[in-house]
């Protein structure tokens, strides 16, 4: 039979034979193609978490940084407010300074004004 007459009638067997290598060839196609796929998915993945885990330790710095610098400046900011609170307790301290003497000399009055 001659197999590039178009026109020449085929048996089922004939057909489903074609139809079995046209498969085989498209499924071996498939594979070759998925595979590449597959292939360049599993890369860009690879790639996308590289960039990911390179992106999160830059934030990580980033926020480290940050901490450092706040946690300087609440230092700064603590040591002067201790500096203002210790410069107002000692001025009412010095106000109150002589209190004990005064106390001791009102007590004395006040233990003669018994005695009499």
């Amino acid at each position: 039979m001659n197999t590039l007459d178009m026109s020449a009638p085929v048996t089922r067997g004939e057909l489903r034979a074609e139809l079995a290598q046209l498969d085989q060839k498209f499924d071996q196609k498939l594979e070759f193609w998925g595979g590449a796929l597959l292939a360049r998915i599993t890369e860009s993945e690879r790639q996308a978490q590289a960039r990911i885990t390179e992106s999160e330790q830059r934030l990580q710095a980033r926020i480290t940084e940050s901490e450092q610098r706040l946690l300087t400046e609440l230092g700064r900011h603590t040591r002067a407010i201790q500096e203002t609170m210790t410069a107002q307790i000692s001025v009412i301290d010095e106000k109150y300074a002589d209190l004990p003497a005064r106390v001791r000399r009102l007590e004395a009055k006040a233990s003669a004004l018994r005695r009499r």
